[in-house]
C-alpha cells in the first residue's frame, strides 16, 4: 500500500589522541545472584561509560583506574592490571531495611530537597559529550537501531521560571543506523527529536501537594528514597507514580523514575489517518553525578521506555511498538562548544550523518547487546532482498 501513516509517540514534556590508552572489555554481575547488571557506571576522572542490558562495557583511557558505581551496591574501584585478570566484575549490594522509619517525615524530606536544589545543580551554560541508543522492536521484533555519539551545549541542567525554552546546541560526531521493515508494514514509528528528548530526560519537579508521598523502609546506603502517586486522575484516568532518591549527605536528588500510566485499559485511542492507537507504557528514569571538578550534579543518565498499540482494523493488524531511549555523557563539562549540525526538531531517524568503521570498532561507549548484533547480521544479510524488506542504515 502507497500510503503512509506516521504514528507519534508523544512524550509530555578526533576521538582519541595524545596518551597510549588501554582497553578492557569485561562483564559486571550482581557478586550474590550472578546475574548481569545494567546502567552500572564505570568511570574515572576523564571518561564515563555504563553497562548494557548484558551487563557488557568496554572502556577506553590513558588513566589507569576505573570506578564502578549503582545505587544499592558497594563501590568498587580497580586498576587495569586488577580488572584484566579476572573474567567478571562482580558488585555487591548493600541494601539495607530500616527498622524504623519517621511517618510524615516525608514532605519534609522533599522539601528540603527542592531547597537546595539551586546549590546542587548546574544552572550555567555547560559542554559534554554524550552516547545515546535508540531501539524499536514491532511486536517483540528487533526493527531500528540508532547510536550517536556527540556533543551537546546547554544552558543548564533544567527548565526554570527565568529559562524557560532551555534550549541545547548538538553537534554529532559519529552515528550508526540501521532499520528493516517489512514492506506490507505501511506504518512508520516517528523517533523523538533531540528537543523533546532533553525535555523529558531532566524532570525532577512535582507539585508536592498533588502527590501521596511515602518514604521507602528499604534503602541502599546513606539516602532517602520517596515514592509518589498523584491523588487524582487525570484526562485519560491514569494517576502518575514514580519515586526520588536523595542524598541524605546534601539532600541531592540523585534519582528519579516517572511511570505515567497506571490503567492502561483505561487509555482511549486516538486516531491519525487510517490508524487508531495508543501510547499504553510511558516510563522515564534519569540518575545524577556529581562531578569532582565543578562540585555540581548534572545529568548522567536517562532512560525512557515507550509502548504504543495499535488497534485492528480493515487496514492495519494488530501491533505494539516498543520504543526505548539510552542517554548517558560520556565526557562532563568539557571545554569545546557544540558546533550545531542538526535540527534539534528533526525526528531522530532522519538525521543524516556518515558512518565510521573506525570508531564503531573501538568506541570507548555502550556495547551491542547479544541481541542488538543478531539485528545488525540480518540487516546486512537482507540489504539487498528489496522485494520483502524496506532497509535504511548509514553502513
Amino acid at each position: 500500500m502507497k500510503d503512509k501513516v506516521i504514528i507519534l509517540t508523544l512524550f509530555f514534556f578526533g576521538f582519541y589522541a595524545g596518551a597510549q590508552k588501554i582497553q578492557t572489555k569485561k562483564v559486571v554481575v550482581d557478586k550474590l545472584t550472578k546475574l548481569p547488571l545494567e546502567n552500572v557506571s564505570v568511570y574515572n576522572q576523564k571518561d564515563n561509560s555504563m553497562t548494557n542490558a548484558d551487563g557488557a562495557f568496554s572502556f577506553i583511557s590513558d588513566q589507569d583506574e576505573l570506578n564502578f558505581s549503582l545505587i544499592g551496591y558497594e563501590n568498587l574501584k580497580l586498576s587495569f592490571a586488577e580488572i584484566n585478570k579476572r573474567d567478571t566484575i562482580f558488585l555487591e549490594s548493600k541494601t539495607i531495611e530500616l527498622e524504623e522509619v519517621v511517618v510524615g517525615a516525608e514532605m519534609a524530606i522533599m522539601k528540603k530537597a527542592y531547597a537546595k536544589v539551586k546549590e546542587n545543580y548546574i544552572f550555567e551554560p555547560y559542554n559534554e559529550n554524550f552516547f545515546l541508543r535508540c531501539v524499536l522492536k514491532r511486536n517483540g521484533e528487533m526493527q531500528r537501531l540508532q547510536d550517536i555519539y556527540g556533543k551537546v551545549s546547554r544552558k543548564g541542567i533544567f527548565k526554570t521560571k527565568s529559562q524557560p525554552d532551555n534550549k541545547c546546541e548538538v553537534e554529532i560526531l559519529n552515528m550508526r543506523k540501521a532499520g528493516i521493515k517489512v514492506k506490507e508494514d505501511f506504518v512508520y514509528f516517528e523517533f523523538q527529536s533531540f528537543e523533546k528528548l532533553f525535555d523529558t530526560n531532566a524532570m525532577i519537579l512535582i507539585n508536592l501537594e498533588d502527590f501521596e508521598l511515602t518514604q521507602e523502609k528499604k534503602i541502599s546506603g546513606n539516602f532517602f528514597k520517596i515514592s509518589f502517586i498523584r491523588k487524582t486522575e487525570n484526562a485519560s484516568g491514569q494517576k502518575r507514580s514514580g519515586y526520588f532518591i536523595i542524598n541524605k549527605d546534601d539532600y541531592a536528588i540523585v534519582e528519579t523514575y516517572f511511570d505515567f500510566n497506571d490503567n492502561e485499559e483505561k487509555i482511549p485511542f486516538q486516531k491519525k489517518g487510517k490508524v487508531e492507537y495508543r501510547t499504553t507504557v510511558l516510563k522515564i528514569s534519569a540518575n545524577y553525578k556529581k562531578s569532582s571538578s565543578t562540585q555540581k550534579y548534572y545529568l548522567n543518565n536517562a532512560k525512557s521506555e515507550v509502548r504504543v498499540e495499535l488497534l485492528e482494523n480493515e487496514v492495519v493488524k494488530k501491533a505494539f511498538y516498543d520504543y526505548s531511549t539510552n542517554f548517558f555523557v560520556t565526557n562532563s563539562f568539557i571545554a569545546e562548544k557544540a558546533k550545531s549540525n542538526l535540527s534539534m526538531d528533526k525526528d531522530l531517524f532522519k538525521v543524516k550523518y556518515p558512518y565510521s568503521q573506525q570508531f564503531w570498532k573501538s568506541q570507548n561507549q555502550l556495547p551491542l547487546t547479544n541481541d542488538l548484533s543478531t539485528f545488525l547480521k540480518r540487516v546486512s544479510e537482507n540489504k539487498d532482498n528489496k522485494k520483502e524488506f524496506e532497509i535504511d542504515g548509514n553502513f
